[in-house]
């Protein structure tokens, strides 16, 4: 992503919540960045990045979303689409309400955390139902052209990532 990020000096970085907005946010850097805030909140990338297109519209908008932060508002590709403002997402998907499970490990531990299990959902088949462009990525070596074919197409794209569901890294401690 941080190469297509440095191809545009204008590029938009969007980075929802959960364990992988947290991801994103340590290790992605753009000069226009909109993030979901101290107050944690998620499910807006989608929204957030048609509007970051609709504002910039020269300007690759890239908006970075969990598995589950990403179901919040993904019938919004149906306004991108009509709106002509193509966007790249990037689901980070492990199966999982993955901050809730890493919060329930600390306090439980992990015999004891409970209901944040998600089904491995393509979400790459929802944008593309709807008419944008998909892709499904089940290894590191297959991002990078998947991501360049989602630039590619023009139109608002999905691409649908299996991760491993690891915590993310303390922000409190960046400088």
């Amino acid at each position: 992503m941080q190469r297509i990020l440095d191809r545009h000096d204008d590029a938009v970085l969007i980075s929802d919540g959960g364990e992988f907005g947290q991801w994103a946010q340590a290790c992605l850097t753009a000069r226009r960045r909109t993030t979901n805030g101290p107050a944690g909140a998620i499910g807006a990338a989608v929204p957030f990045a048609v509007a970051a297109k609709l504002a910039f519209p020269d300007a690759p908008v890239v908006a970075m979303s969990g598995d589950g932060s990403f179901g919040f508002h993904m019938g919004e590709y149906d306004t991108a689409l009509r709106s002509r403002a193509p966007f790249i997402a990037v689901v980070g998907n492990d199966a999982r309400w993955n901050a809730e499970h890493q919060i329930q490990i600390k306090a439980y531990g992990a015999a004891r955390a409970v209901g944040c299990e998600l089904l491995p959902t393509r979400y790459d088949l929802v944008a593309a139902g709807l008419g944008g462009h998909g892709e499904n990525v089940t290894r590191a070596a297959g991002l990078a052209g998947a991501l360049d074919r989602a630039v590619a197409s023009q139109r608002p794209a999905c691409v649908n990532v299996a991760i491993e569901g690891v915590a993310a890294p303390d922000l409190s401690r960046r400088r």
